[in-house]
This record gives structure tokens, sequence and C-alpha cells, in this order.
């Protein structure tokens, strides 16, 4: 071997050589910025940890507030319902007295109309004082209308 071809491999080594450590150098430098990245995203999810949580709550809160409006919305539905049933039971005890008010009544017809049998109409309705009570009887208003003029009980 001459000393030219020594040369060019020596110098080729060193190529070769410079070439392994510029891309080690660069696959150090890539390796610590990669590095750095995945800190600094670690460091803004920690960061957005607190807003997540917080948002968390929020919602949890929401569902409570939800869950109450929804409790308070049924519990108003049962009173409701409680109230119709009331009123619905107050209404045929009502009508069941006046039905017995006018089967044990010598002037009224009998057929449940509320005709009087001498051709007068039933009218007044019974109130209670609140003040001192008591419970008042309205009088009773005749007229002199015949039966079939089509007169029915008005407080039904």
């Amino acid at each position: 071997m001459d000393t030219s071809t020594i040369i060019w491999i020596i110098v080729a080594i060193v190529v070769v050589a410079l070439i392994v450590g510029i891309a080690m150098a660069m696959r150090k430098r890539n390796m610590a910025k990669r590095h750095v990245q995945a800190t600094e995203l670690r460091t803004h999810a920690a960061e957005r940890d607190t807003e997540v949580s917080e948002e968390r709550r929020r919602a949890q809160e929401a569902e409570a507030k939800a869950q109450l409006a929804r409790t308070q919305a049924e519990r108003a539905e049962e009173h409701a319902r409680t109230a119709r049933q009331s009123a619905s039971f107050e209404e045929a005890h009502q009508e069941d007295k006046l039905r017995e008010a006018d089967r044990i009544d010598p002037h009224v017809d009998g057929t449940g109309s509320g005709r009087y049998e001498t051709g007068t109409e039933r009218t007044g309705e019974q109130t209670s004082d609140r003040t001192y009570g008591e419970t008042t009887e309205h009088t009773y208003s005749e007229t002199t209308e015949e039966p079939d003029a089509g007169h029915h009980r008005r407080d039904i």
C-alpha cells in the first residue's frame, strides 16, 4: 500500500467518525428537546388538573341541583295529586250531603233535579262565617215558574 491510499483510508475513517459524532450529537439534542417538550406537557397537564377538578366539581354540583329540582318537582306533583284527591273526595262528600238533603226534603220532587214539587227551585248555599266559627244556612228562595221550565240546582 502506498501512502496516498493510507491517507485516504485515514481521511475516510475520520469522515465516518465525524458523521457518527454529528449523528450522535443530533440524536442527543433531539432527545433533550423531546424531554423538554414532555416536561412542558406534564406541567401544562398538572396546571389543567386544577381546572379539570373544578369543572368536575361544578358538574357534580349541577347534577345535585338537578336532582334536588327533580325531587322537589316529584314532591310538588305528589302534593298536587293529594290535593286533587282531597278535592274530589270533598266534592263527592258535598254531593252526598246535597243528595241526602234532597232525599229528606219534602219539598223536593225526588228526581234529583233539585226541583220543588210546587214548581219552585232551590237556590242558596251553605256558607261558613270564619270569624265566629258558625255555619249559616241561607234561606231558600222560591220561584213560581213551572217545574218543566228547565230549572236545575245551581250548586251542583
